[in-house]
């Protein structure tokens, strides 16, 4: 693949929030960037049409422990099977 290099100036706010939002959802800081960019405009990779879809995507990853733990807990409901409907 063939790449280039592109120099990115922002204020030091800036540059700070978005390291936070790499290292929240586990990416480097360019991947990030890359991923940002490609998303508004229009240069994202297509999603596979066959693969169901359920429009959660745009959380993975991005959730830190605590929140992960939240929504663990408020879905655990969820994996219980009720044996009396199973009689």
């Amino acid at each position: 693949m063939d790449t280039a290099a592109i120099t990115f100036r922002a204020e030091p706010d800036f540059i700070e929030a978005l390291r936070a939002h790499a290292a929240k959802c586990g990416l480097s800081v360019n991947r990030a960037l890359r991923d940002i960019v490609a998303s508004a405009i229009g240069f994202a990779k297509p999603h596979n049409a066959s693969a169901p879809r359920n429009n959660l995507a745009r959380f993975c990853g991005c959730l830190d422990k605590e929140s992960c733990r939240e929504l663990r807990d408020a879905q655990a409901a969820f994996s219980k099977i009720d044996e009396d409907l199973w009689k």
